[in-house]
């Protein structure tokens, strides 16, 4: 059917040709050609293996440091502290002995050790193949506080925590009277900013400090009674109360002759100081 005249091929066996892929007489492939498809054809294969080597790879490295024996915790080191704080913190650190190193809670950890208050911070790590590290930082005294219903002396640091207790304030340490209750670690940062406002010369006689149930800071300078009020303005209270300190009438010295008639200066406002108790001298006749 619709066969040319010099044609040998109808319709049909075109069909037939072209269904095939090839026909009679026509020339093979070059060899590259037939290498790279053959390549093609591989090529899945190929992927498929490599990729089932590298899960295989990392199964077995998750087996070998999550599970296995190889790589378990054998040691557990403390730096930074000793005695008490030190084998406190190895207690908990030997609660992971046994255990695969990778797979210990190291947040965890850090978390117990923090629970002592004398510890700042806590670095914990792994070092390989068996040991977990604790590097801890204790805290630092700045401030010592005797407390109405207390036995000994509470211990605070810069930021105000308190985090321990002694029998005696460490030398050399501003101490406070508080109150008792809880304390509040702004108003202990507040008395901490008071001898370092204070001239040197003022700062030696300075003693009998204070903190009251508001958070107020009262102290003595010789027989004279400061209202230092909360925490503001230290460097400016303190130039107040050094230029009163040098008006006449006012002297630290001066010992009342009545408890009552003490000399008190409120710098607790600095811009409107308020000094009474002064003595008014008597009109001569």
């Amino acid at each position: 059917m619709f066969r040319r005249k010099d044609d040998t091929w109808d319709l049909d066996e075109r069909s037939r040709v072209y269904r095939w892929g090839k026909r009679k007489g026509q020339p093979k492939a070059h060899p590259k050609l037939r290498q790279r498809a053959a390549a093609v054809r591989r090529r899945p294969w190929w992927v498929a293996g490599i990729l089932t080597l590298v899960l295989a790879l990392v199964a077995g490295v998750i087996y070998l440091f999550g599970f296995s024996t190889v790589f378990i915790v054998e040691q557990v080191t403390v730096a930074g502290a000793e005695g008490e704080v030190a084998d406190g913190a190895h207690e908990i650190g030997a609660t992971t002995l046994g255990r695969p190193l990778a797979r210990v809670d190291t947040d965890r950890l850090e978390e117990l050790v923090l629970e002592d208050l004398r510890v700042d911070t806590v670095d914990v790590g792994r070092s390989w193949p068996s040991t977990i590290t604790l590097d801890l930082t204790l805290r630092e005294p700045a401030l010592a506080v005797t407390q109405s219903g207390t036995r000994g002396v509470l211990l605070a640091d810069a930021e105000g925590v308190v985090y321990d207790t002694v029998e005696k304030a460490p030398p050399g340490l501003t101490v406070v009277r508080a109150p008792k209750g809880d304390l509040d670690p702004a108003a202990l940062q507040a008395v901490q900013t008071v001898p370092a406002a204070l001239p040197p010369a003022l700062a030696r006689r300075a003693e009998d400090l204070r903190l009251g149930a508001g958070g107020d800071i009262q102290f003595s300078i010789g027989e004279i009674a400061v209202t230092w009020g909360d925490g503001s303005s230290p460097e400016l209270k303190a130039r107040t109360l050094e230029a009163l300190l040098e008006q006449d009438g006012i002297d630290p010295d001066a010992v009342p002759e009545a408890a009552d008639e003490r000399v008190t200066i409120d710098v607790s406002t600095p811009s409107t100081a308020v000094v009474t108790g002064l003595q008014t001298a008597e009109p001569t006749a």
